[in-house]
């Protein structure tokens, strides 16, 4: 994804081997990246709710 703030443009990425998030500010000589710093601890799981069968469609 990228995006605009202040007038540069940034790209938000997923490194999904590396299980983290890449962000990089463009320049006028390339790509430079940006450190992303992490808050919150590694989560344990993740849990998927599957609601499609509330989900009615109408023919």
């Amino acid at each position: 994804m990228d995006f605009q703030v202040n007038g540069e443009t940034y790209f938000l990425s997923l490194a999904e081997d590396e299980r983290r998030w890449l962000v990089f500010v463009s320049t006028e000589t390339g790509a430079r990246p940006v450190p992303v710093y992490v808050d919150v601890p590694e989560f344990e799981g993740l849990v998927v709710v599957d609601d499609q069968a509330s989900r009615k469609i109408p023919n």
